[in-house]
C-alpha cells in the first residue's frame, strides 16, 4: 500500500468503526483504535472509568489523544516506544499473511483514575496495513493488571492467536551480558525459585559449581543479588515472566 489518501485512510476505518463499537459496549475493557504514531481514531466511553476524565467529542479524540501517553509512567514510556519499534521491525520480516496473526500483549504503569499509578495489560494488533508500515490501523484493548506491584519492569510477549506460540522478545534492545548455557540453564532454575541444593541434584553437578556460576552471573549482569539478575534476566528474555 503506496501514497495511501486520507480518503483510503478514513474508509478503512469506517469499515472496521461498527465491529469496534459493539466491542466497546460488550467488553468492559478500555478499547482505543489509533493510526501507528499519528492520532487516535476511537477511545471508548468507558475511558473515564479507567483514567479519570473523558473525552466528550470526536474532535476531543483525535487532538487530545496524546494525553494518554502522558499518562504512562516516565520511565515506562522510554522503554515502551523503543520496544514498539523493534517489534514492528520484527513483524514486517515475517510473511505478509502472518503479520495480522500477531498479538502485542504488554504490561506497564500508568496514572489511573484515583490519580495514582496502576499497572495496566494493553493487548494490540494491527486492523490494517500489514503490507506496508505506511500506514498502520491499531486497534487497542486495556485492562487492569491483577500484579500491581509498581517496582516490576515493563513485560512483554508477542503471541500469535493463531497458532498459539509465544514469541520471546527482549526488552532491552542490546546488551553485553555473555551467558554460558550452564548459566542459563541455572538462572532458568533460579527463576522457577529452586535452591543451590536442588540445582546440584537436577544436574547432577556440586553445590559450590552452582554458586560459581551463580556469583559468574551476578559479575557478568553487574548486579548485586539474584533477584535483580531474575528481573534484569526477564528483559533480556533469559527466562520467563
Amino acid at each position: 500500500m503506496s501514497m495511501i489518501s486520507q480518503i483510503e485512510k478514513n474508509k478503512l476505518w469506517e469499515k472496521h468503526r461498527p465491529y469496534i463499537e459493539v466491542l466497546a459496549q460488550v467488553n468492559n475493557s478500555a478499547i482505543f483504535v489509533s493510526e501507528l504514531h499519528d492520532k487516535y481514531l476511537y477511545i471508548s466511553p468507558n475511558f473515564k472509568n479507567f483514567f479519570g476524565y473523558e473525552l466528550n467529542t470526536e474532535t476531543d479524540v483525535e487532538t487530545e489523544g496524546y494525553k494518554i501517553e502522558s499518562l504512562i509512567h516516565p520511565d515506562d514510556i522510554i522503554v515502551l516506544l523503543n520496544l514498539q519499534e523493534r517489534v514492528f521491525d520484527y513483524i514486517f520480516n515475517l510473511p505478509i499473511k502472518e503479520r495480522i496473526n500477531y498479538k502485542h500483549i504488554v504490561e506497564f504503569r500508568v496514572v489511573g483514575s484515583n490519580r495514582e499509578y496502576v499497572r495496566v495489560i494493553l493487548q494490540y494488533h494491527i486492523l490494517e496495513g500489514a503490507e506496508s508500515r505506511e500506514y498502520i490501523l491499531l486497534l487497542s484493548v486495556v485492562d487492569v493488571s491483577p500484579d500491581q506491584n509498581m517496582e516490576e519492569p515493563v513485560k512483554f510477549r508477542l503471541a500469535n492467536f493463531k497458532t498459539g506460540e509465544i514469541v520471546t522478545f527482549p526488552i532491552i534492545e542490546e546488551t553485553d551480558v555473555a551467558l554460558t548455557k550452564r548459566e542459563i540453564e541455572i538462572l532458568k532454575l533460579v527463576n522457577i525459585g529452586m535452591l543451590s541444593k536442588e540445582i546440584s541434584n537436577k544436574l547432577s553437578i556440586s553445590i559450590h559449581t552452582v554458586n560459581r556460576h551463580r556469583q559468574n552471573i551476578l559479575e557478568k549482569m553487574n548486579v548485586d543479588n539474584v533477584m535483580e539478575a531474575i528481573n534484569y534476566s526477564r528483559k533480556l528474555g533469559l527466562v520467563e515472566m
